[in-house]
């Protein structure tokens, strides 16, 4: 949708504001995450006002806050560079000393490492030099609100850059995601992944790390957990201690939801088990949130664990394993994430 109004100024000359919004639902298959660009991640004072107008008008609407993304945010600026010195001013780039020419937002995100199966969207804006005036040009617009309300999203990229010789002088773009990447931070905090995104391995996702990988791993017998085909293995040797943990930020109405399927030999005397479990960085628990036994087969079961009681917290989620030298049960996890609360979740341990 496009919309244009006018605005005077002191010189009461005719100032264009422009607007225009995508927000689509684009599902792709994930891919290793790339490097991502190198702009700057530093964020001025009006970009982090708007971050702090759109929080609170979300939360005023019950939706979740915002995190700032690093990554999205180079997307963002990118963009809005490319509007501003070759004078257009559309979602698909027309042409960029960054992007090959048609890309669209999501093309232009996956680009700079934003490549997670989530749903993806954009705002634009030009002539409006003020976080206060981009936040109520796009409040005005049905279409624009929408988006900045949509509870599915989680993070941000923010970008506001001036060009004195550009066509409307400043240009803003706001790149929302619904997967939190390793780039994402709160305001005032650095990037837990020093402005790169992590590689994503085998496909079990979401959240953020500090090192060069998604997940941290711990087998007792060196074997890789997270396997080739998109899921992880743990388990299925005898006296077995194997841990996949991962360090993530709750936020508000979040829930954790994996998938788990049990396979054993063990019938009659079950001792191998699977916690599910909060700790702190030093690995400490902090909570057991679910308890599996090599009795619980039933092929591949969906949960979902309300995490609200550590809302605002940067904790550290832990699939922890034992087995014994009896006989052998493996334990397997995919598609593991923090999303928001859709509905009642698991009982407790």
């Amino acid at each position: 949708m496009l919309t244009q109004t006018e605005k005077i100024s002191g010189k009461s000359r005719p100032r264009y504001r422009w607007m225009v919004v995508v927000v689509a639902a684009v599902l792709i298959s994930v891919l290793a995450l790339g490097e991502s660009g190198s702009a700057a991640t530093s964020y001025d004072s009006e970009e982090l006002q708007f971050l702090r107008l759109i929080n609170e008008y979300r939360e005023e609407n019950g939706a979740g806050p915002l995190l700032l993304s690093d990554t999205l945010a180079v997307a963002a600026e990118h963009h809005s560079k490319d509007m501003a010195e070759y004078g257009f001013f559309a979602h698909n780039t027309l042409a960029s000393s960054y992007y090959p020419v048609g890309s669209q937002p999501w093309d232009r995100m996956a680009a700079e490492g934003y490549t997670y199966n989530t749903i993806r969207g954009e705002n634009l804006a030009t002539g409006t030099e003020t976080a206060e005036e981009s936040f109520e040009a796009w409040r005005e617009s049905p279409s624009h609100n929408a988006a900045m309300l949509d509870g599915r999203y989680r993070v941000i990229g923010i970008a506001r850059v001036y060009d004195p010789d550009g066509a409307h002088a400043w240009y803003w773009a706001t790149d929302f995601g619904g997967a939190v990447d390793p780039t994402s931070h709160a305001p005032g905090e650095s990037s837990r992944a020093g402005g790169k995104p992590s590689r994503d391995e085998a496909g079990i996702e979401n959240g953020a790390m500090n090192g060069n990988t998604i997940w941290e791993q711990k087998a007792k017998d060196g074997a890789d957990l997270i396997l080739e085909d998109d899921h992880a293995r743990l388990g299925g040797y005898d006296d077995g201690a194997d841990e996949l943990r991962q360090k993530v930020r709750v936020g508000k109405d979040d829930e954790l939801t994996y998938d788990v399927k049990i396979e054993t030999a063990e019938r009659r005397n079950p001792s191998d088990w699977l916690r599910v479990r909060i700790t702190n960085k030093e690995g400490d628990r902090l909570a057991v949130l679910r308890r599996y036994a090599d009795r619980d087969t039933d092929g591949w079961r969906h949960h979902k664990i309300d995490l609200s009681r550590f809302a605002g917290r940067t904790v550290y989620v832990s699939f922890r394993v034992r087995t014994d030298e009896a006989l052998l049960t493996t334990f397997y996890l995919d598609n593991v994430a923090l999303e928001r609360n859709s509905g009642p979740a698991d009982a407790g341990p």
